[in-house]
């Protein structure tokens, strides 16, 4: 295993004092546009479109997604450790961002574009090798561009403002891709015909958003490229050994308050994934919306509800502590996604196809969600210091590398899960425009009561978490202390 190497603090790139320009937050801000898109789009339409469109087993699938899960237990840790420890002319992150952001639309493209006809196993190796490729590249990306972020201010405020950026940017990104892809890519031609079961709209739809990808994340590599600090020099003598990528993941995951964060963040991800992957299975035929203005409605209403929020819920963060909105917007998010289940479908209180009434839950959902696009990073930065602060090391890459494993682990398996269920537990027949009514009281328990108790679950790990802003503080006071009392030298 590679190494991460000791080096003088004035070669680890450490924020300025004073603001941030507003330019270099927006044009970094611009990078998560892609990680928003392809989450998207993934969830949205992966499971349909190989399941319903292509015919491929759920099983399969949710197989497929596992393999993807066990690459990217070794590639986002992996990644964000080599970025720590990175000696390239172009900075600890740079170089990666670049790699990753010249591949992941060409991946993300050919993922949406498997050659029709092909059998079982054609269909299930080629998701499973376009897979490979874009979570490879949304890993390079990602990871180094997370760590950058929590390298770009030190103030507690101005850190979730920089977040908060990147929250809108994203949620902007995942409002045109969730919100116009039914209506451009998908219209309604014929009456009676789902549009969403017209193979030819999913190859147009990746290629777009693939090169909308890799565009925002060329965007913010160039925008901050004047931040991508010095190159770094060789360890000074006496410095401490050097350590193993195992033993760094080991004691990142020592650190309690990160435990706890990386807990609940992936038990709320994997109910996300879930409850987003079976939207459209529960729009079809538990909500009985086919119509492709009415679910480009639906989600658009989700996002412009989260911009809304965003804003929000940005305010109240300078009065109220972050770990305390994450817990509120958990739990709130549980309770409306928990009523769906009772109050939408056949014989319920607001009956099928009920647009306005859907519409106007997604909405509520999008509002509380919105703390959940910006708050998880900056309580990561704050962790870093208090690690810093604890064994004396810098490691940015390494803490988001197990954030964005854990988001990445909760993703592959709520696929892998998801798959399984709707093929075992819901008796889905893939190809096939209608189900049995079985099948479909059992998607609507799993789109519904399954990620509620998960996101449950979520809330109450984070209670027990205890960095605030006087915290982060008094830490960040020690730190600089130290670093003055050293002459500017430790590891």
């Amino acid at each position: 295993m590679a190494a991460t190497h000791a080096v003088e603090v004035a070669d680890v790139p450490r924020a300025p004092a004073g603001r941030l320009p507003m330019r270099t937050q927006l044009l970094y801000a611009a990078g998560d546009v892609s990680n928003s898109v392809k989450t998207v789009l993934a969830t949205l339409f992966g499971l349909y479109f190989y399941t319903t469109v292509m015919g491929l087993p759920a099983s399969l699938f949710g197989l497929a997604a596992a393999l993807g899960l066990a690459w990217d237990a070794v590639i986002d840790p992996y990644v964000g450790h080599l970025s720590d420890g990175s000696r390239s002319r172009f900075g600890r992150r740079h170089a990666f961002l670049l790699a990753g952001a010249v591949t992941m639309g060409v991946g993300f493209w050919a993922s949406f574009s498997p050659p029709r006809g092909m059998s079982s196993t054609g269909l299930f190796l080629w998701l499973v090798g376009t897979g490979f490729l874009v979570r490879t590249a949304t890993s390079v990306f990602r990871v180094p561009y997370l760590a950058l972020g929590a390298e770009l201010s030190r103030d507690y405020d101005e850190r979730t403002s920089i977040t908060a950026a990147r929250g809108l940017l994203a949620v902007a990104g995942a409002l045109a891709a969730g919100g116009l892809s039914f209506v451009v890519f998908f219209p309604n031609r014929e009456a009676g015909v789902d549009p969403k079961l017209n193979y030819h709209g999913y190859p147009v739809m990746g290629l777009v958003f693939g090169a909308v990808m890799t565009a925002t994340a060329l965007i913010a590599t160039l925008g901050t490229w004047s931040r991508r600090g010095p190159v770094r020099r060789a360890a000074p003598e006496g410095a401490p050994a050097p350590l193993s990528f195992r033993a760094t993941f080991a004691q990142c995951l020592r650190n309690r308050s990160f435990r706890l964060l990386f807990v609940s963040f992936a038990l709320f991800f994997l109910g996300v994934a879930t409850n987003t992957a079976l939207s459209l299975h529960f729009l079809t035929y538990y909500a009985g919306v086919k119509a492709s203005a009415a679910l480009s409605t639906f989600q658009a209403a989700f996002y412009v509800a989260g911009l809304a929020g965003l804003f929000f819920w940005l305010k109240v963060s300078r009065r109220v502590e972050k770990h305390r909105l994450y817990v509120v917007g958990v739990l709130a998010t549980a309770v409306v996604t928990f009523s769906a289940f009772f109050l939408v479908g056949e014989g319920r209180l607001l009956g099928l196809n009920n647009v306005a009434a859907l519409v106007a839950g997604h909405a509520l959902v999008g509002f509380f969600v919105s703390i959940l696009w910006f708050v998880p990073p900056t309580l990561i930065a704050d962790v870093v210091d208090e690690d810093e602060l604890a064994t004396g090391r810098r490691r940015e890459g390494a803490f988001f590398g197990l954030y964005s494993f854990g988001h990445q682990l909760a993703s592959g398996a709520s696929m892998l899960v998801t798959g399984l269920l709707v093929d075992r537990f819901a008796g889905l027949v893939p190809g096939q425009a209608e189900q049995t009514a079985e099948s479909v009281w059992r998607l609507g328990l799993l789109y519904s009561l399954l990620p509620a108790g998960l996101l449950l679950a979520a809330a109450l790990t984070a209670m027990p978490y205890a960095i605030g802003r006087r915290e982060v503080a008094a830490i960040q006071r020690e730190l600089d202390r130290r670093h003055e009392a050293a002459g500017g030298n430790a590891v």
